[in-house]
């Protein structure tokens, strides 16, 4: 029997080691902890069969568990929510034995232990709990940020993933700049650019309150920034995980947020920044991109930067409805409560950008170089006579191309003229961004009983900001041109229930929902509501902006142009706990549907004027026969002659795609676990245990894209490739282990593709 047992264990944990590397996204996460204890009298004996209640002060004293030691005298509560406890032990022949201010951490296997003393039951010894407990029950390397470090460390954009670089093991590249959402004030995305343990910042997982709040499309990017001022703690999980955690093969950032109390608490809070307290920059006192005082000291940029908010928890009242009526139009509900957070924050700095722009004789066709203006698609025409522009005079009305003219009027006639003398053409210029944010997070708590208790969670996010160089600044610091009105709101819904069937078999279910989304519109002059192009396309424009012009001599114009990118989760999962003896097994099931809709994915919708020539004329240049006026670079003539073919209209290549693609993917996912925790001796615990994951191959249901799934993969089908990497022609198969959608009428076969599977 002891040999089967070993065996079994064995396997156990072989399978265990093999499958806790199958980590991905799962819907589940730890978000409670659990208190154990041993029960002796004062000569060391074990005393069974005592009972142990657990109660929740901060709540009214509610019993949240009621259960009583083993043969051994062991008692075990799991599945229990992240607070300070009272535990009070009774048995008979034996003084009561209580002990306070026991705090249960997120994720965290608490051993409290005691001790009885011999005496009437009606008598108590009060112990208070230490405060800090050494888990030594539990092979997982994790780190708890408490909330009051979460609040009271100094941080300087009020971004707790910040603090995630607290834990051991954790490196940071996080951008050192107030954090506003997807994207910050300066235009570029903000990614949580975290390695723990060496793994890859895109290797982690973020939940709150049991709600994956992870962007998998890039797995970069968080849908859902919780204030600081509501989360109650957070665990950093960097390695050995238990197998109801496994999802990531970097760290796992479980998050829960605060709960409501029996008493009212509320906070009022504002942050202020400005420029008032800062110093400038080396470069902004070299260039004065805003100005100077009256002392001509270089001004400083606006930057003016305001975080404020509240929050309030505590019991909730409602309408008397005659139950213990004493007269009142209210009364209390002794097991509901609520937490409340509001924050609003308020950005508006601007940031200093050098574009080069055409002076104001450029931009009406007078160079200070001769160039050439011949058409590049008139083979007969060459750079000679008519067809060469002397410098100083202005170029004719009707060489003008009307698309060139176009741009001249709608965009580089509303821009200021080069104002940098050490640098040709060159614009020093400021930028105002605006960038607000504004959140809100309720969360409902309810006992029904003490063996039935559930909470609600809703969060809410819209981060607004008007970026002035563009969605993740992809304009060229123009002002007003590449001007983007950019949203990125978020959601989470979280509901879960847990019942205490009986003190030995626990049952949790949570539904959990997480969008997230960024949504753009180009609102300077690039975007087709405000400049007309006169340019004749091939395929319809289903973007914003108007075609890009890159290569004509001075900085691209450009603009991100409208983007759609939203994601959201439906998680559901559903978990056992059951003790038996010195046995603590948990079994669980996850389901999840994924849903990342993307545009712009790829190609230039709009258009893309690209290259233009800069053969400049002959004897205009360096080298023998040729010159340059003072002052004039040979690259800066090239790219004079460059801007002299863009207002004719010779473009050396102009690309547009036909549709904006567009990828609507979609995945679901089935995963289960089962883990056992075995006492095996007072100072031995053994886990095993063993996770499932089944992740569908993700497919578009626009039908565009495809994607390979390894086991529909033939290997006889398989080409031939060469010593240097190259396939051998006419073998194997194009198609070997793509699907595609079906449904796309757009979709032919391509040429060699057999076998091609439709996506569901």
């Amino acid at each position: 029997m002891k040999s089967n047992f070993r065996q079994a264990t064995l396997f156990m944990l072989i399978a265990a080691a093999c499958c806790l590397g199958l980590s991905g996204l799962a819907s589940a996460q730890e978000i409670t902890g659990t208190i154990v204890g041993t029960v002796r009298d004062s000569s060391g004996a074990v005393v069974p069969g005592a009972t142990v209640t657990i109660t929740d002060p901060s709540k009214g004293d509610i019993v949240v568990r009621t259960l009583t030691t083993n043969d051994d005298g062991e008692f075990s509560a799991p599945n229990l929510v992240v607070s300070t406890y009272l535990i009070t032990v009774e048995s008979a022949n034996f003084k009561k034995s209580v002990q306070t201010d026991v705090k249960l951490d997120l994720g965290q296997r608490r051993a409290i232990d005691f001790t009885l003393e011999a005496g009437n039951i009606s008598e108590v010894v009060t112990v208070e709990a230490d405060p800090v407990a050494v888990e030594l029950t539990t092979p997982t390397a994790s780190t708890v940020i408490n909330g009051d470090q979460v609040r009271e460390l100094s941080i300087n954009n009020r971004n707790f993933v910040q603090l995630v670089a607290l834990a051991p093991g954790v490196s940071s590249d996080l951008a050192d700049q107030v954090y506003v959402g997807t994207t910050n004030p300066e235009g570029q995305a903000n990614i949580v650019a975290l390695s723990v343990n060496g793994a890859r910042s895109s290797q982690n997982t973020f939940t709150v309150d049991g709600a994956d709040i992870t962007d998998r499309g890039s797995n970069l990017t968080i849908q859902g920034y919780p204030s600081i001022d509501s989360i109650g703690e957070f665990r950093v999980l960097r390695s050995l995980y238990p197998a109801e955690s496994g999802r990531s093969g970097g760290g796992q950032v479980n998050v829960i947020t605060r709960s409501g109390t029996s008493k009212f608490h509320g906070t009022l809070y504002e942050f202020v920044r400005n420029e008032k307290f800062n110093a400038n920059t080396f470069f902004n006192n070299q260039r004065a991109p805003v100005g100077v005082d009256k002392n001509g000291r270089a001004k400083r940029p606006p930057f003016r930067y305001n975080d404020y908010g509240w929050n309030l928890g505590g019991p909730i009242y409602f309408f008397n409805f005659g139950e213990g009526n004493d007269g009142g139009v209210f009364r209390r509900y002794d097991k509901t409560f609520f937490f409340f957070s509001q924050e609003f924050r308020k950005d508006r700095r601007s940031t200093t950008f050098t574009p080069t722009v055409p002076d104001a004789n450029l931009r009406r066709g007078i160079f200070p170089i001769d160039v050439c203006i011949n058409r590049n698609n008139v083979p007969t025409e060459t750079c000679t006579g008519a067809n060469r522009l002397t410098a100083g005079t202005p170029l004719p009305a009707s060489l003008f191309n009307p698309a060139a003219q176009a741009y001249i009027n709608n965009i580089y006639n509303n821009l200021p003229v080069p104002n940098d003398p050490s640098v040709p053409y060159r614009l020093v210029t400021a930028l105002p961004g605006i960038a607000d944010f504004q959140q809100e997070i309720l969360k409902v708590d309810h006992s029904f009983s003490k063996n039935l208790s559930t909470f609600y969670r809703f969060q809410r996010d819209q981060i607004p900001t008007l970026d002035a160089n563009g969605l993740f600044a992809s304009g060229s610091g123009l002002p007003g041109v590449s001007t983007a009105d950019t949203n990125s709101p978020g959601r989470t819904h979280t509901l879960q229930a847990t019942y205490v069937i009986n003190p030995k078999l626990i049952f949790e279910a949570r539904y959990a929902y997480s969008y997230g989304a960024i949504l753009s519109s180009t609102v300077g002059s690039f975007a087709r509501a405000n400049s007309s192009i006169p340019v004749a396309l091939q395929f319809p424009v289903t973007r914003d902006k108007i075609p890009t012009i890159s290569g004509n001599g001075f900085s691209a114009l450009q603009a991100f142009g409208n983007y759609d990118n939203f994601s959201n989760k439906h998680n559901y999962n559903a978990s056992l706990t059951a003790i038996s003896g010195n046995h603590t097994m948990k079994f669980g099931a996850f389901y999840s549907t994924y849903r990342k809709n993307e545009n712009a994915v790829g190609g230039s919708n709009e258009g893309l004027f690209n290259s233009f020539a800069f053969t400049l004329p002959a004897g205009v240049g360096t080298g023998t026969g040729n010159t340059l006026p003072a002052g004039i670079s040979l690259t800066t003539a090239q790219n004079l002659q460059r801007f002299a073919n863009f207002l004719v209209g010779n473009v050396v290549s102009f690309t547009q795609s036909r549709f904006d693609l567009t990828a609507d993917l979609r995945q679901k996912n089935v995963e289960w676990y089962a883990q056992n925790e075995w006492k095996a001796r007072r100072n031995l615990t053994l886990y095993f245990g063993v996770r499932y994951s089944y992740f569908g191959s993700p497919y578009d249901k626009n039908g565009r894209l495809t994607n390979f799934v390894p086991e529909l993969f033939n290997r006889a089908a398989a080409p031939r490739v060469t010593g240097a990497g190259n396939r051998v022609a006419g073998t194997g198969n194009f198609c070997n282990g793509l699907i595609y959608n079906a449904q796309n009428p757009n979709f032919t076969l391509p040429a060699n593709c057999t076998g091609l599977i439709a996506s569901p």
